[in-house]
């Protein structure tokens, strides 16, 4: 008999994106955040209105710094396709401890950036992230 791992969704879902104005609010007031250039990364630990559902996150990028809305749709695009395929030690990490949290990722970089760069810097602000849950 083998063991069996439990299948991992890749997915990101209506009920993953953070819609509500009072928690996107309670975001930005002086609390916790990580950075990893170029990645700045809002995060509280506030009860979600969806249950079940451990982690709700949003996109941002500066209209200031690209003025296309091409552009900044494609990096909005490369960070919710990192988002979506690395999330999953720190929504692990957070069932384990039984909380919940709502995430901000702002782009703060001034060009283009590569998904392989993009990628590589989510993960460390993950890790960062992961230590403040076990605290």
């Amino acid at each position: 008999m083998t063991d069996a791992k439990p299948h991992i969704r890749y997915t990101l879902t209506k009920e993953d994106r953070l819609c509500s104005e009072k928690i996107i609010a309670g975001l930005f007031q002086p609390g916790f955040f990580v950075q990893s250039y170029p990645l700045r990364i809002h995060f509280a630990f506030v009860p979600l209105p969806t249950p079940g559902i451990p982690l709700q996150v949003m996109f941002t990028v500066s209209k200031k710094r690209f003025k296309k809305a091409v552009d900044r749709n494609r990096i909005k695009r490369l960070m919710r396709e990192v988002y979506r395929l690395n999330r999953h030690p720190l929504t692990d990490a957070l069932t384990t401890a039984d909380k919940t949290l709502a995430l901000s990722m702002i782009y703060t970089g001034q060009q283009l950036p590569d998904f392989a760069a993009l990628k590589k810097e989510f993960n460390l602000c993950i890790q960062k992230i992961i230590k403040q849950v076990n605290v």
